[in-house]
């Protein structure tokens, strides 16, 4: 038994490193081919631009540019056999005959379109080739080899077409995947068909009549480029043409989507012995008949009862499975469902009765086509419109736990992150817009290099004005809500926007300042405080008052400062660990407190009496103060003291007789 597992071991491990040396001679052996091929490439390279004339034309078909594993699905979409039959001389000669041999080929398309296998195309290899081509074609231009020109023009022609064929299948296979409506494949491949007829090959049909008894490299590859072009272009025609007449083989229709049963009502209604004749009158003169004018109005009528009876019902059973309270912000999930959700919901509704009204209405399959990217920017807009709105009222429904949970989080960081977010919407919404519109987005973004330097000299102040309130923002010199003073301008903060400032006065006048200017200015934020709010006073006490009881008088009363709640003294818990800034300053903590005879005034000997309240609050400062005052007014009562108040004393001296 032993024995039968050592023998096993050593099968598969003798199995392994025969599977080892066998993919490593498999890997040696394509390297080989590879490096072969690259210096046959070089080589051949080297000689075309020294002779300018290439004896060895590539051959280029359709199998050239594409790579890939499933061979079975390369043959259907290979085109050679169909090229084949073009070019001999019994399609012309037995045409009904050479149709049906192309249709059973083109069925091998249809097969593979149905069994969504798509087109393996290989782009890079793609344009590799071109811009070799290319390179040739200007090199060749500069030595006046037309000829030359003329024939890599032609491969140029057959690899585009080559790519186009590729793009088409590949486009019917994703319009047959997110149902399409019979027009846009109708549309589409009349414009691919539009396409091969503008292909011009008449002045190199001339060309090729004038050099068909040469024998040279050039003009053999010439003929036989000419010949492949000209029967690539009749097989793709043949291939578009029977995809177009034959679209039940590969996309079965659609009652719905194809408009089929009510352009049905329609005929019938128009038909009508009584509106037939107003119909056609208005036919003829507004292109809109009677039974188009009911189908609309009863698509309009579905869709308001949908609107008005079918989402309110919907709501209810919404708001029913969502009437629960998230526990950590203790608020109702349908508090952050914005107002305008429903309205939003209704604007889809009613865009979608439009869309489908004015597919009815136009038969011009170009026109949809131009309208439908219109409709999806519309809906992506609306969308994202209540997307942002849910998540801007879930921000401001869990503001203040949140805000209480992390008190480093700036509200007017997430304010400014908001505003951005909506601009980066809005280019979403644009971008995905020029994408439906067929641009090309890397071209529009290569172009915004260009443009951007003359639109940033356009706005200097606007951007000045953004760089601004990241200044101000980073700095975390002000905030919401925050007392401040900048020049001639003192309120509370009410926002900070991406271009300007908006504070309130104690007048109750909005004032708004732009950014860029406010970033310079000295700020004074009588808000950046946590403890201590001045109380600075000064106590006149008569001279007639014994200098005991003054001192006794300041002795009580700095003991009744010390002793107040409201106070802020030595005494608070403040952190002493080592810190590279003072942490009193850097947070805002005043504690002083000081009750001193300050000097012999004129009429009185003066007390400075200077402390802090603990609250900054105004409301809380004036309470404190005022109380402190009434118990200073006691303590000179206790002490035999009195106020003093300006006085002269005038001294006559009597004139002896």
């Amino acid at each position: 038994m032993y024995n039968n597992k050592y023998i096993q071991k050593g099968l598969t491990i003798k199995t392994k490193i025969f599977k080892i040396i066998l993919l490593t001679i498999i890997s040696i052996n394509l390297f080989a081919n590879t490096t072969l091929i690259k210096a046959a490439t070089q080589v051949n390279n080297t000689n075309t631009q020294n002779s300018l004339i290439d004896n060895n034309t590539q051959q280029f078909d359709e199998e050239s540019l594409s790579s890939s594993k499933d061979k079975r699905s390369m043959h259907y979409y290979d085109l050679g056999i169909i090229i084949k039959i073009v070019q001999s001389k019994d399609f012309n000669k037995q045409p009904a005959k050479q149709i049906e041999k192309v249709e059973s080929e083109i069925k091998k398309i249809t097969k593979n379109i149905n069994d969504e296998i798509f087109y393996p195309f290989n782009e890079n290899q793609y344009q590799k080739e071109i811009r070799f081509l290319n390179s040739k074609i200007n090199v060749n231009s500069k030595y006046d080899n037309s000829l030359a020109v003329s024939r890599d023009m032609l491969k140029v022609s057959i690899l585009e077409n080559q790519k186009n064929f590729a793009d088409t299948i590949n486009s019917i296979i994703d319009g047959k995947n997110s149902f399409k409506d019979k027009k846009y494949f109708i549309s589409f491949l009349n414009n691919q068909i539009s396409r091969l007829k503008r292909i011009d090959i008449k002045p190199f049909q001339d060309t090729y009549n004038e050099i068909s008894l040469q024998n040279d490299p050039v003009s053999n590859a010439f003929k036989e480029s000419f010949l492949r072009l000209k029967n690539q272009i009749k097989a793709h025609l043949l291939v578009y043409n029977y995809l177009k007449t034959n679209m039940n083989e590969y996309r079965p229709s659609n009652f719905i989507l194809d408009d089929l049963s009510l352009k049905y009502v329609i005929k019938k209604i128009d038909s009508n012995t009584y509106l037939k004749d107003l119909s056609e009158t208005l036919d003829y003169y507004f292109h809109i008949s009677i039974g188009k004018i009911v189908i609309l109005m009863a698509i309009l009528f579905i869709f308001m009862l949908i609107n008005r009876k079918l989402l309110p019902v919907l709501a209810n059973i919404f708001n029913k499975k969502l009437s629960v309270k998230i526990k950590n912000l203790d608020i109702s999930i349908l508090d952050i469902i914005p107002a305008s959700f429903r309205f939003t919901m209704s604007m889809i509704v009613y865009l979608f009765a439009i869309q489908f009204s004015l597919l009815l209405l136009i038969e011009d399959a170009q026109l949809i086509n131009k309208l439908i990217p219109w409709f999806n920017t519309t809906y992506l807009a609306l969308f994202s419109f209540m997307f942002y709105r849910i998540l801007t009222n879930y921000i401001n429904e869990s503001s203040d736990k949140i805000f209480s949970q992390y008190p480093n989080m700036r509200k007017e960081m997430v304010d400014f992150i908001l505003r951005i977010f909506k601009i980066v919407i809005l280019i979403f919404v644009a971008l995905f817009l020029l994408v439906q519109l067929g641009f090309d987005i890397k071209a529009v973004i290569a172009s915004l290099g260009i443009g951007g330097i003359a639109v940033a000299l356009a706005a200097k102040d606007t951007l000045s004005n953004f760089f601004g309130s990241l200044n101000i923002i980073t700095d975390n010199s002000f905030s919401q809500g925050d007392w401040i003073q900048a020049g001639n301008v003192e309120g509370t903060v009410v926002d900070i926007r991406m271009r300007t400032t908006r504070i309130r006065t104690f007048a109750n006048a909005m004032i708004t300042i732009p950014n860029a200017e406010l970033a310079n200015l000295a700020i004074l934020n009588w808000s950046k405080r946590v403890i201590g709010r001045r109380i600075n006073m000064t106590l006149n006490i008569t001279y007639d008052s014994k200098m005991s009881d003054i001192e006794n008088l300041v002795y009580d009363i700095r003991e009744m400062l010390q002793e107040h709640p409201q106070i802020a003294t030595s005494r608070l818990n403040i952190d002493k660990k080592p810190y590279l800034l003072k942490k009193e300053d850097l947070m805002g903590i005043k504690n002083n407190l000081l009750v001193y005879i300050d000097e012999y005034d004129s009429s009185s000997i003066n007390i400075m009496v200077y402390c802090f309240s603990r609250s900054p609050n105004w409301e809380d400062w004036l309470d404190t103060k005022q109380d402190v005052i009434i118990k200073i007014s006691q303590l000179l009562e206790q002490n035999h003291c009195k106020f003093a108040f300006p006085t002269q004393t005038i001294y006559l001296e009597k004139e002896e007789k």
